[in-house]
């Protein structure tokens, strides 16, 4: 595939992933359809999604601020990461940009059929919840092992200090991002540690569970801006993670985590790991992650025309 850099804050991208120049993306929020081509756009003032949103879960609007955001962060951990809609959506729209799922339809598709979204589509979205609540939020990227700006999370200020929300690996419950030193946080199964490194300028995200440390990603601290956010979600596109199922939920003592048809679940205690029959995969992922079936069987159907191999279904 022919492949020309486009520079964004040194950001080098595919060709025919259609890309527009930093002032197109900044324009966005000047446009009409800055709400449809941007799902960074401020909330409305008495943003109707979060009042659907809040009534939705049963949060009273009149608690104190801080109870409020973790209320809500508390509700978002229940739409589970989720690469199905994406590749519906990138296989039936015409660009990259129609393929962006902005926060009305993510939360609209969960409401109808329990779907969630991967963690560029859920950082926007509750980063737009964040806000609505007159919150100072932002959006952060983060380097996995296999190339930078490969993740991302949204950092809300309280008390003047930056605290970590990541939709995407499940933590929506604000977490202090440290400039030195480490924060650790323990969960239902494993324990969560944020280390500084860098002088701060990044931080490490690790797990621990029975003794054993993982590395997991470093995110990089400062905030990003429309162009480098979008950029990165649209580069998303093309990652591998595109051709087969791939969906995580945290649900009492236990997360879930399925790749391909190889399911995992993990408890503080044990991880128990098997294969999914392909002709089950649809049922199963119903059963684990809540999801509609239908959306299951147009995923795997899309997947199965493009020959990918474990993608289920007859």
């Amino acid at each position: 595939m022919l492949r020309m850099e486009v520079t964004c804050k040194s950001t080098t991208l595919p060709n025919r992933l259609r890309w527009r120049t930093r002032a197109a993306y900044n324009a966005d929020a000047m446009t009409h359809a800055s709400a449809i081509l941007d799902p960074l756009a401020l909330p409305q003032p008495d943003s109707p999604l979060l009042a659907e949103f809040l009534r939705a879960f049963g949060i009273p609007r009149d608690l104190p601020p801080e109870q409020l955001l973790s209320a809500v962060g508390a509700a978002f951990a229940r739409l589970p990461y989720e690469n199905l809609t994406k590749i519906i959506r990138a296989a039936a729209s015409g660009s990259v940009v129609e393929s962006r799922r902005v926060p009305a339809v993510v939360l609209a598709d969960h409401f109808q059929v329990g779907t969630g979204g991967t963690c560029f589509s859920l950082t926007a979205t509750l980063l737009h919840l964040i806000r609505a609540l007159g919150w100072r939020a932002e959006p952060i990227l983060a380097d996995r092992r296999y190339g930078a700006d490969t993740h991302c999370a949204l950092v809300v200020w309280i008390d003047g200090r930056p605290h970590l929300l990541d939709p995407g690996y499940l933590i929506t419950s604000p977490l202090l991002l440290p400039e030195t030193g480490e924060i650790a946080r323990d969960t239902e199964f494993n324990q969560v540690l944020l280390r500084a490194t860098a002088g701060g300028s990044r931080v490490e995200l690790r797990t621990r569970q029975n003794g054993h440390e993982s590395m997991r990603l470093t995110f990089k601290s400062a905030p990003v801006d429309r162009c480098e956010f979008l950029k990165a979600w649209d580069a998303s596109f093309d990652w591998d993670m595109m051709h087969y199922p791939l969906l995580t939920r945290v649900s009492g003592h236990r997360q879930t985590f399925l790749n391909r048809n190889r399911l995992q679940v993990r408890s503080s205690q044990d991880v128990t790991r098997l294969e999914v029959d392909p002709n089950q995969l649809i049922e199963r992922i119903q059963q684990e992650f809540g999801i509609a079936p239908e959306v299951v069987a147009n995923a795997l159907a899309i997947l199965n025309r493009q020959g990918v191999r474990d993608a289920g279904g007859s």
